[in-house]
């Protein structure tokens, strides 16, 4: 099981090896078809999407939707357990649970 970072340091190595791997993951990836591919999913995600049509349709896709979400996920995430961990110090999860879906970015 996954523990948060209890330090700084270590929610800044975790994000440093997120954005490590959204950089490898982008290789290759021409940016105008990633902009594309970002501009169709915040056009999906306001408009009304039916629940059978895939919203990840394909490599650039997924790619494009890591690279926009995660790092202020992750960033939005670790910040507001910092936050909680300061106000209730000594306090240590005992489970987890993922009530989202995503790039897992807030694991």
């Amino acid at each position: 099981m996954y523990a948060s970072p209890s330090h700084p340091a270590e929610a800044a190595s975790v994000g440093d090896g997120l954005r490590a791997g959204l950089a490898q993951l982008l290789d290759g990836l021409p940016p105008r078809q990633a902009a594309r591919a970002v501009e169709r999913l915040i056009a999906t995600y306001r408009g009304r999407t039916p629940t059978d049509a895939p919203v990840l349709r394909d490599r650039s896709d997924v790619t494009a939707y890591a690279a926009y979400r995660m790092p202020a996920t992750f960033e939005a995430v670790n910040s507001a357990l910092a936050a909680f961990r300061a106000s209730v110090p000594g306090w240590e999860p005992e489970s987890h649970t993922d009530i989202g879906g995503g790039t897992g970015a807030a694991v």
